[in-house]
């Protein structure tokens, strides 16, 4: 060990000190100096577009209120124009069941001709019932969705579920593929590649007018998300001490919350879906110029025997830490090829214990994953302003995250999990409740508990799960912990949609009940 003054800290390396491990080497010229903040800076950025597109469906896919369109009517607007306007709309459109809406929003009147109609106005008799193919949309709380767009709704109102489904499958097939690819190939090429395709998809998809289209696309940005921040987040780890990843790993969720709280802004700005997917997309132009930035992982350098680009990568860190290091190799490449395992996902059922351990981790991966974007995605049907839901629901993150931090520390991960979990899950439950009945203000409270308590309890279940699983399955743990979540994701818009549609057979029943009560 060297002299230490003021400003440099000073590292000799002694041919002992050659066999000792690369986070040796990291802990003694700085675990978490000046290089190591500019890298997690700049592998936060993903995170920030996460933010933007893992829920941007609630503005792009958000469905407003319709009806159908008045036959031969070119002017035709959800909006009454006037009277006589207001007499068309009373002559083609059934009144709603559903005591939320004035219209119906799938079927309208038909008459064999203009005599039908006109004595249909004198007189008052049955009238036949047809499903509509064009329709009217309500522009007060969008201006345009895709789903206005390319008339997403009635009969096709399950393709918006799919087309959400499709964007979180890409996102599991990415997590699957991004961990494969930059184990072959490296952290930096896969995260540079991911960010291009990325930036290309998402701003091809403000043009898209084809709905097959638009979810192939959406799969493709799935994909490219994930296999841009994960290995980006394995990067940043791997150039960072042991001792010093607690809290770039919490500090990291932080970005994402902004992200939200960014697109709700410009959500509310534009309110149409082609200006939304743009502004967000455009970012995203930034991650072309990482390829000069950020440096490969010496850790995976050195797995592949790259020990020479190893150690120009421990300089540079170095020289940025101001840690001086002598010339000569500062590691043999033996001493990380022993941190290396090859371990299966099969072992983490090759016992009964940890068979157990396993599956109780997937489960919470895949409930509070559930959860949380089962939350999210319902803003909508919240009541209250949308916009509002949504920036209150992403603004409350950033005080779960600080409790996170310090439930963790100072009671542990299983209790607090358990009870974050079933605090957020009555809060979710009595929603339903409060809907009901038109409660508003305590629907959106009690939403509100529920993202918070789902935030802390999912930043809970990644420590606590990489805490259970021993360090040769620990990878194969979280990663498949990791699959669950996104299937959980996968679920959610369908939950969404049934739930919209047990409230429209609740209303329709109580239509039908009441007058004989």
């Amino acid at each position: 060990m060297g002299n230490k003054d003021d400003d440099t800290k000073t590292f000799n390396t002694s041919e002992k000190a050659r066999d000792e491990t690369l986070d040796d080497v990291l802990e003694k010229i700085g675990g978490f100096g000046l290089y190591q903040k500019w890298i997690f800076v700049l592998t936060c950025y993903p995170y920030l577009l996460a933010g933007f597109f893992e829920l941007n469906p609630v503005f792009i896919l958000g469905v407003p209120e319709h009806r159908c369109a008045i036959p031969g009517y070119d002017n035709d607007t959800y909006k009454v124009q006037g009277d006589e306007h207001q007499s068309l709309i009373d002559l083609f459109i059934p009144p709603s069941t559903d005591a939320d809406t004035v219209y119906d929003k799938c079927e309208m009147f038909h008459y064999k001709n203009e005599s039908a109609a006109e004595a249909w106005m004198n007189e008052t008799n049955g009238r036949t019932k047809i499903p509509c193919n064009s329709w009217v949309y309500d522009k007060t709380v969008f201006t345009s969705t895709f789903v206005s767009q390319v008339d997403l709704v009635c009969d096709k109102q399950i393709l918006t579920a799919n087309a959400e489904m499709i964007f979180y499958g890409g996102m599991l097939f990415g997590s699957i593929l991004s961990g494969l690819l930059a184990d072959r190939y490296g952290r930096k090429p896969v995260m540079c590649i991911s960010g291009i395709v990325m930036m290309g998809s998402s701003i091809g998809l403000a043009w898209v007018n084809d709905f097959w289209l638009f979810c192939v696309l959406q799969f493709i940005i799935g994909t490219s998300i994930l296999a841009l921040f994960m290995p980006g987040y394995v990067l940043s780890l791997e150039v960072t001490s042991p001792t010093k990843r607690f809290w770039p790993g919490i500090v990291s969720n932080y970005p994402y919350s902004i992200g939200l709280i960014i697109l709700t802004g410009i959500a509310y700005g534009c309110r149409d879906w082609f200006y939304i997917q743009l502004y967000t997309s455009l970012p995203g132009i930034i991650l072309i110029t990482y390829w000069w930035l950020i440096p490969e992982s010496p850790r995976w350098l050195l797995s592949k025997g790259r020990v020479k680009e190893a150690e120009d990568v421990i300089r540079s860190v170095a020289k940025w830490n101001k840690t001086e290091m002598p010339a000569g190799n500062v590691f043999e490449k033996l001493s990380v090829k022993n941190e290396v395992t090859n371990v299966s996902f099969i072992h983490l059922f090759s016992r009964v214990t940890m068979c157990k351990i396993s599956l109780l981790v997937f489960f919470n991966w895949f409930a509070v994953s559930v959860a949380y974007f089962g939350l999210a995605l319902n803003s909508y049907n919240l009541g209250s302003d949308l916009y509002l839901n949504f920036g209150l629901s992403g603004s409350v993150e950033f005080p779960a995250y600080i409790i996170c931090t310090y439930v963790a520390e100072r009671f542990g991960r299983r209790v607090p999990f358990s009870l974050f979990m079933v605090i957020g899950g009555a809060a979710c439950i009595s929603t339903v409740f409060t809907i009901s009945y038109g409660s508003e203000v305590i629907t959106l409270v009690l939403a509100l508990v529920g993202r918070f308590c789902n935030t802390v309890a999912f930043s809970i279940v990644y420590i606590h799960s990489a805490e259970l699983f021993p360090t040769v399955v620990r990878n194969a743990g979280i990663g498949g912990g990791s699959v669950f979540a996104r299937i959980g994701s996968m679920t959610a818009p369908y939950i969404v949609t049934l739930l919209e549609t047990a409230f429209l057979i609740e209303n329709r029943v109580e239509q039908l009940v009441l007058p004989f009560l």
